[in-house]
């Protein structure tokens, strides 16, 4: 029985989870193992400043720190600057906010309205929609101040030292569209602000789906996508085209081409999408982070985790029995271990000297008694070659 309930607590209840990098140094060092309770219960208790083992958009989980709960602001500056209802502290290389911003972390029943939220928050909503299995894309338009202007402009700019496409314009992450709001700035007369504004439009249950060629696909070196924010299936649901209509192409199969016919079919966006702007958040939402503030996923990358993705919360009971009663035994243990080998050592050096002495006195004397017998038969040699005397 107590073989069985130990088992079920082993994969029910609570877990070890080794930490395999250094995000969360100096808490958790390399190598190190944690234990999680995995119960419903420990997962609902989770608290600011807590360490949550997380899930992300695939089957991958992570051990990260609650660094802002439903309800709370957090700002993140470009110097790597935190501030948060509960307290303030400083990221250190901390890389991926470009430009100070400040993120509202919805919670249950929240209206979030997509149009009033900065770039990094629509990045965020995005992210959430997508996990929640919502078809949704983005259409974006460049606007200098109250006009909009032509979106190709976009296309002489460049991030990283390649030339942006109008492909992949409407699922950068914001960091890249930032530095697009900026080129163009430099290069357009007049003082009225550049700005890349995104509308949100969720696909109709009987439209086709809007299909894109591969080579539309954004690569991987845009200037700040190497080691920070961006959201991982983004591709997966963008439309490309920047003009008022999508394109859906015919299914196979289909006849052999003829000269000059269209292989595609413009169907205006209305009839295959809706436009959404209104948003009810159905789950609270966290901000978790790293300790550590480069080369590190968590929601600055990956956005706001939901309550459904917190799947257990770190003990700290079998870290403190670790620290107070195993660590200082080890001590003692390492010592004892030490004056063991110590005396082994001694031991076993005095009694290799003994039979090495042993060995060479025992050798010594038979090589003397080997000399007096030799000595002796010698001498009796000569005493029988000696001439006798007169009587």
């Amino acid at each position: 029985m107590a073989f069985g309930i130990a088992v079920v607590a082993r994969y029910y209840a609570l877990e070890p989870v080794q930490i395999t990098d250094s995000s969360m140094t100096p808490k958790f060092k390399e190598q190190s193992v944690v234990w999680i309770c995995k119960l419903p219960q420990c997962a609902a208790s989770a608290e600011d400043m807590d360490f949550v083992l997380a899930k992300t958009h695939g089957s991958e989980a992570m051990v990260r720190k609650i660094l802002a709960t439903p309800g709370d602001t957090i700002s993140i500056s470009d110097k790597g600057k935190v501030i948060t209802p509960h307290r303030n502290f400083k990221w250190k290389n901390e890389d991926a906010f470009i430009q100070s911003r400040t993120i509202y972390v919805p919670k249950a029943g929240d209206t979030l309205y997509f149009d009033k939220l900065n770039d990094v928050e629509q990045d965020y909503l995005v992210s959430y929609l997508r996990y929640k299995g919502e078809s949704v894309f983005l259409k974006t338009t460049l606007w200098q101040g109250d006009h909009e202007i032509n979106i190709d402009r976009v296309g002489a700019t460049k991030i990283a030292n390649r030339q942006v496409s109008l492909k992949e314009v409407d699922f950068l992450p914001w960091q890249d569209r930032y530095l697009i709001e900026m080129q163009i700035r430099q290069s357009e007369p007049g003082n009225a602000p550049i700005k890349l504004k995104r509308k949100l439009f969720r696909k109709k249950s009987s439209a086709p789906a809007p299909e894109y060629p591969q080579d539309s696909l954004p690569t991987q070196d845009s200037a700040i996508a190497q080691d920070s924010v961006t959201t991982q299936d983004s591709a997966q649901d963008s439309v490309p085209d920047t003009t008022k209509t999508a394109v859906a192409t015919l299914p196979p199969p289909k006849p052999a081409p003829k000269l000059n016919e269209p292989d595609t079919v413009e169907i205006p966006l209305e009839e295959i999408a809706d436009e959404i702007n209104q948003i009810v958040i159905e789950q609270d939402c966290y901000f978790l982070g790293c300790e550590k503030g480069n080369n590190c996923p968590d929601s600055r990358e990956l956005g706001y985790f939901t309550s459904d993705r917190i799947i257990g919360l770190h003990l700290q009971k079998p870290d403190e029995f670790k620290e107070r009663i195993i660590e200082p035994a080890m001590v003692y243990v390492r010592g004892l271990k030490a004056i063991v080998l110590d005396l082994w050592n001694i031991i076993s050096g005095t009694f290799k000297d003994a039979v090495s002495f042993a060995k060479e006195t025992f050798s010594s004397n038979d090589e003397t008694s080997e000399e007096d017998e030799s000595v002796k038969e010698n001498a009796e040699g000569n005493n029988d070659t000696k001439p006798k005397g007169k009587e």
